[in-house]
């Protein structure tokens, strides 16, 4: 019953989860006043408010950039009247004690579109602009990281492929285990099954890929996607626990084959002596 509790409270937490909106979750996980900071700052930027953007520059930054850099980044936004603007990207961490935050917004222009981030840092009771860029992109994030298969090479499928096979594969191992006569501890073996080691990763969007040795993923494959507007991330995994299980499955039948025959005489042996036992009841009545 424990199992089985715990079971319905993670598809109940994964239900409420999945049932947020990214903005619902963006209003709850990312700084609002520093994100507001960035989006401003990067507003001045778009402005052409170059004192203000140069003060509030770090002293790294600020050697590496002048007057023409700064005209030619704010001249990088589109042309039209500004239609919306949206967050679509934000990572914060802190190490020793030194906060530090990158925020990435999305611009709808009247001629097209525009992303633009602003990397911070704490310093007294301010921030301190650590990083800026701008880029031009041919359409919202949305549609260019959209889920699709056109105009993808072969890795892309290969990846993509894997990471349904994999799992499938990994499930009916599982099973498999389950109902082969294990000694003992056949949830260790059920634990060494479900992950997969290693991984080969492909950004969908881009085709950049990664071979991740230290990785270790349940079930041997995973999906990511951080947000509606990034790209999908997909994982496929050695499934080392299952393809080691295969192999060990024939000597557990095995055992279990040499203990069932080693048991057979001791039953006839015990069911002869029971009938002894009746006809010598039998043959005393009589």
């Amino acid at each position: 019953m424990k199992e089985i509790f715990k079971l319905i409270s993670l598809f109940s937490i994964l239900i409420i989860i999945s049932s947020c909106t990214y903005e619902e979750m963006a209003e709850k996980f990312i700084p609002k006043e520093e994100s507001e900071f960035a989006k401003e700052y990067i507003s001045k930027l778009r402005n052409k408010e170059l004192e203000y953007v140069k003060s509030m520059m770090s002293p790294e930054i600020l050697s590496q950039v002048n007057d023409e850099l700064l005209l030619k980044m704010a001249n990088y936004f589109r042309d039209g009247e500004l239609i919306s603007t949206k967050i679509v990207g934000s990572q914060v961490k802190v190490i020793n004690g030194q906060w530090s935050g990158n925020f990435t917004f999305e611009y709808e222009f009247e001629t097209g579109w525009n992303l633009a981030n602003a990397a911070l840092r704490k310093v007294g009771g301010g921030y301190e602009v650590i990083g800026l860029n701008v880029y031009q992109t041919e359409a919202s994030q949305k549609e260019l990281n959209a889920f699709s298969f056109s105009s993808k090479s072969a890795l892309h499928y290969l990846v993509f492929l894997l990471a349904i096979i994999v799992p499938l594969f990994i499930f009916t191992t599982i099973f498999i285990c389950v109902r082969t006569p294990i000694p003992r501890r056949k949830w260790l073996w059920i634990i060494f099954i479900l992950f997969g080691v290693g991984a080969i990763a492909i950004n969908w969007t881009t085709g950049q890929y990664a071979i991740q040795l230290l990785s270790v993923n349940l079930f041997g494959a995973a999906a990511i996607r951080t947000s509606p507007y990034a790209p999908w991330i997909f994982k496929a995994s050695f499934p080392l626990g299952a393809i080691i299980f295969c192999f060990k499955r024939r000597h557990y039948i095995a055992l279990a084959d040499q203990a069932n025959k080693a048991n057979q005489p001791t039953k006839k042996a015990s069911r002869l002596i029971s009938n002894v036992r009746c006809r010598g009841k039998r043959g005393n009545t009589h």
